[in-house]
């Protein structure tokens, strides 16, 4: 039917990264903040984001929320990184990678003229625990 297809909660793809590469499906991988609670998360690993990007697979990283709340979001990739995802990469997998995996990114995920203006901002770096946003814009208002 030609339909284009995404691997969502990508837990476990790094296990066959090579393949997913190989067919071009692009994989949003989360939650990393979580037990392995069910067998779909038995081989849970932080370092698959680093893995299916390596492997030439287009990534994001996803908090699965309600579940785990979405200020967690910087703090998942920042586990990618510490696990051997670049951190521009990681930045990435977080912002345009999403928009560009479900198509919005004429309107969402990097800064340009004409696009949303939700934005924020952080003195250091934003895939740490202890980051704290300066300042938050939605639509273009600072809130």
């Amino acid at each position: 039917f030609h339909l284009d297809y995404i691997l969502v909660h990508c837990t476990e793809g790094y296990l066959i990264a090579e393949d997913i590469a190989k067919e071009g499906i692009p994989a949003i991988c989360g939650p990393l903040l979580t037990a392995r609670s069910k067998p779909e998360l038995s081989s849970l690993d932080p370092k698959g984001p680093g893995i299916l990007w390596n492997a030439g697979v287009s990534c994001a990283i996803c908090t699965d929320h309600p579940v785990i709340p979405l200020q967690y979001l910087g703090v998942c990739a920042g586990l990618a990184v510490r696990e051997g995802l670049p951190h521009e990469e990681a930045l990435r997998a977080i912002t345009i990678g999403p928009a560009q995996i479900c198509g919005i990114d004429d309107r969402v995920g990097s800064i340009r003229v004409g696009k949303d203006a939700d934005l924020v901002l952080f003195p250091g770096d934003p895939l740490t625990v202890a980051a704290r946003p300066r300042a938050v814009f939605v639509g273009g208002h600072r809130i």
